[in-house]
This record gives C-alpha cells, structure tokens and sequence, in this order.
C-alpha cells in the first residue's frame, strides 16, 4: 500500500470539512433591543445563539454576568431587569464571540465549547487547535 505524496495530499483534504473552505465572511446579527419600562429584551436572542453555534444558556449566562442583571429567557427572547442600550447588548455579544466563538491561532468561528471536568476547551475544526478558556 504505498500511496504518492499526492494521493495522501488529496485524502487529507478529503477530511477537512468544508466549512473551512467557505469564503463567507462570518457576522453576528445585531440584537434587536427593546426597552420597556425597566426590562430590556432581545427578540431575536435564540437567532443570535444559533447564528454563533452556541447553547443560548451558555450566552445568557455570559451576558447576565457582564451586564450585572437578573433575566432569563422567555422563548426565542431573553429578558433582563434593567435598561440596556442596543449599543452595550451589542458589544457583550461581540465580547462573547471574540472570547468564546472566534479560534485564537486561525480567528475562524468553526469551533466547539467542549467542558472536561472544570475547564472549558475551545476546539477548533478548522485548525485543530486547543485553547483554554475561563468559565462563566
């Protein structure tokens, strides 16, 4: 079984997942914000959570967190106590992509969230490479 240099070459490339080869470029949705009274809500927050392949639990989390509020997800909508500006819900999005989403060796969003143990690994399918990242 000796196979050219090539024929591997070709195999290997076989193997990668096309995703890796879309030129696409990768954007987030902006949050559609809406403030009434003392609550703000995202209408499309579940939008946003499958758009960044991501659990919507994990963003939630995240977000409650940085934003220092009480909400929960109510459907394909997240609710916070508290008045938020489309402007700052947009950047603790982005802040979560960049930290959580996008690969650090590639900056490709083709990566898994996998937890071992007590740490959160960011697999990345496109390079292969393993990074830690903190935990919520």
């Amino acid at each position: 079984m000796t196979e050219s240099y090539e024929q591997l070459l070709d195999h290997a490339l076989e193997q990668i997942p096309k995703a890796v080869f879309e030129s696409a470029r990768f954007q987030i949705p902006d949050a559609e914000v809406e403030i009434t009274g003392n609550r703000t809500t995202i209408r499309n927050f579940k939008g946003i959570a499958t758009a960044i392949n991501r659990e919507p639990s994990h963003l939630m989390k995240y977000l409650l967190r940085e934003l220092g509020a009480a909400g929960g997800v109510q459907g394909v909508q997240a609710v916070f106590q508290g008045k938020f500006s489309k402007a700052i819900v947009d950047e603790r999005i982005r802040r979560y992509v960049e930290e959580f989403v996008l690969c650090r060796e590639c900056g490709k969003p083709d990566t898994k969230l996998e937890r071992r143990e007590r740490i959160y690994m960011l697999r990345c399918e496109a390079c292969g490479a393993r990074t830690s990242v903190r935990g919520i």
